[in-house]
C-alpha cells in the first residue's frame, strides 16, 4: 500500500500540524461518506464518533461532521467513549463506519482518527487505501459556509456498551474486591469505574479529572509511577491502567508491580483452556511476543501463531480463524466471544475473574533477546541478499524451537531491524554478531 495521511492506526499527528487540522478532519468525513457509497454502495451513510477527552476532540468531530453532512450523511456522535466502545456502537448500529476522534497514549497535544468498518473491526487494507487516497482527492468546499451540524444522539450506544461488559461476567462477581483504577484522565474515566462498581468491586480511582489538556499526564498505562502511589496509600487485590482510548491495559499484583504483558496473556490463554473456551487451544499474538510465551504455553498444551505487529492484524487472524482470544505485549487484547479489537475494560474484567475464581498465578519467563536497528541507504529485497538469506537459514535451523530470530526492514524509516531470542543470553550474543556481520557484508550501512 502507499498510505500518505494514515499511519499504522489511522491518522494520527499534532493537532493543527500538518498531518492532523480541522481541514485534514473536514476531508476525512468526505472519504468516508464516499467510501460508503462506492464501496458499499449506501447512498446515504451513518458514521459513528466517539472521542476521547483532549480539548481538540470536539473542533476535530465538528469539522469530521461537516464533510459527512456536506456529502449527504450523518454522524451518530457517542460523546467521550473509549475506542472499544466505538467499535461495539457500530456493530450495534446501522453505520457503514466507525471512526474514534483519539492520540491514544499520546500527549493532549497530539489526537487522531482512527476508522473502523461497519463490522467493528479496523480497516482492510483495500478500505483503507480508498480513504487514504479519497482524503487526499477531497476539496475544503464548503467547509468555510458550513455551519454546525446537527448530530444524531448517540447515548444510548455507549449504554449499551456498559451494560453489554457488565452481564458478559457473572453477577456480584467483584463483591468484596478492592481494587484501584487509573483512568489516564482518558476516555474510560466514567465507563470503567461504573461496570467495577457494578459487579460489586469496591474501588479507588486516579485520572478520572479529565480537563482537556491532562489526558495521560503523569497518569494512565504510561505511567506505572502513579499505580504505585496508589499502593502506598492501600491495599488492593487488583490494580489496572488504561491508556487514553481505552484500548489497552496494563495489569498490576497485589503488591502494585506491573505484569508483563506476555505473562498476562499467558494467564488469560491457560484460563481460558481451562474453561474449555480456547480455540483449538491457540492464542494469537505478534511477532514482537518474546519466544518465553511459546515455551510456557507450549508445555499446556497451547499452541501460539502469530501475526504482524498491531492489534488489527490478531483481530483479522482471529475472525478468519476462528480464535477466542488474542493480544501484544503492549497490551492490546482482543476477545473473539465479546469484541473484535482491543478492549482494555473487558480484559482487566477477564483478569479479575481469574483473580476470583482461585487466583493469578505468573507462569511466565521471558528468553533473553537482543535487538538492533540499523540505518541503511537503500531496502533491497533479502531474496537479493545472499549472506543475509544464508544466515537467517542457518541460524533458525540452530536455534530450533530454543530460539528464534526476526529480520525485517521498518516501515517508517531507512532502517533495518534485528531481533534475537534463545534461551541463553550467551547464545542470543552470538548469534546477534553472526546476523550483523551478515548484514554489513550485504548492505550499505550509513
Amino acid at each position: 500500500m502507499s498510505l500518505k495521511f494514515f499511519g499504522t492506526d489511522g491518522i494520527r499527528g499534532l493537532y493543527g500540524g500538518e498531518t492532523l487540522n480541522d481541514e485534514i478532519a473536514f476531508r476525512a468525513g468526505k472519504a468516508a461518506v464516499r467510501a460508503a457509497r462506492e464501496l458499499q454502495n449506501v447512498v446515504a451513510p451513518k458514521v459513528v464518533v466517539g472521542r476521547d477527552t483532549r480539548e481538540s476532540g470536539e473542533k476535530l468531530l465538528q469539522a469530521f461532521a461537516k464533510g459527512v453532512s456536506l456529502e449527504g450523511g450523518t454522524v451518530v456522535d457517542l460523546g467521550v467513549a473509549p475506542t472499544p466502545c466505538v467499535a461495539f456502537a457500530a456493530r450495534q448500529s446501522d453505520a457503514a463506519l466507525a471512526c474514534s476522534i483519539t492520540a491514544s497514549h499520546n500527549p493532549a497535544c497530539d489526537n487522531g482518527i482512527k476508522f473502523f468498518e461497519g463490522t467493528g473491526v479496523k480497516p482492510s487494507e483495500a478500505l483503507e487505501q480508498a480513504l487514504d487516497d479519497f482524503v487526499g482527492e477531497a476539496t475544503l468546499d464548503g467547509m468555510a459556509d458550513a455551519g454546525s451540524v446537527r448530530l444524531e444522539e448517540g447515548t444510548a450506544l455507549r449504554q449499551q456498551y456498559s451494560d453489554a461488559v457488565a452481564s458478559h461476567f457473572p453477577a456480584g462477581m467483584l463483591e468484596g474486591k478492592r481494587v484501584a483504577l487509573d483512568c489516564a484522565n482518558g476516555a474510560m474515566f466514567e465507563i470503567a469505574p461504573k461496570v467495577f462498581k457494578a459487579l460489586g468491586a469496591h474501588i479507588t480511582v486516579v485520572g478520572d479529572a479529565p480537563d482537556g489538556s491532562n489526558i495521560n499526564a503523569n497518569v494512565g498505562s504510561e505511567h506505572p509511577e502513579s499505580m504505585a502511589a496508589m499502593y502506598t496509600d492501600a491495599e488492593y487485590d487488583l490494580g489496572f491502567a488504561f491508556d487514553g482510548d481505552g484500548d489497552r491495559l496494563v495489569v498490576f499484583d497485589k503488591s502494585g508491580e506491573p505484569i508483563d504483558g506476555e505473562a498476562v496473556l499467558a494467564i488469560l490463554a491457560i484460563a481460558a483452556k481451562n474453561a474449555g473456551t480456547l480455540h483449538e487451544d491457540t492464542l494469537v499474538t505478534t511477532v514482537q511476543s518474546n519466544l518465553g510465551l511459546d515455551a510456557a504455553l507450549r508445555e499446556r498444551g497451547i499452541k501460539v501463531e502469530r501475526t504482524d505487529v498491531g492489534d488489527k492484524h490478531i483481530a483479522r487472524l482471529m475472525l478468519k480463524e476462528g480464535y477466542t482470544l488474542g493480544g501484544e505485549e503492549s497490551g492490546h487484547l482482543v476477545y473473539g466471544d465479546f469484541a473484535v479489537t482491543g478492549d482494555g475494560l473487558v480484559s482487566a474484567l477477564a483478569v479479575s475473574e481469574i483473580e476470583v475464581r482461585g487466583g493469578v498465578e505468573n507462569v511466565y519467563s521471558a528468553y533473553p533477546k537482543s535487538s538492533k536497528a540499523l540505518r541503511v541507504a537503500d531496502k533491497p529485497p533479502f531474496e537479493s541478499c545472499p549472506e543475509i538469506t544464508a544466515c537467517i537459514n542457518r541460524l533458525t535451523e540452530e536455534l530450533g524451537e530454543e530460539g528464534r530470530l526476526l529480520v525485517r526492514y521498518s516501515g517508517t524509516e531507512p532502517k533495518i531491524r534485528l531481533l534475537v531470542e534463545a534461551r541463553t543470553a550467551t547464545v542470543v550474543a552470538a548469534s546477534m554478531e553472526v546476523l550483523q556481520t551478515a548484514v554489513e557484508k550485504d548492505l550499505d550501512l550509513v
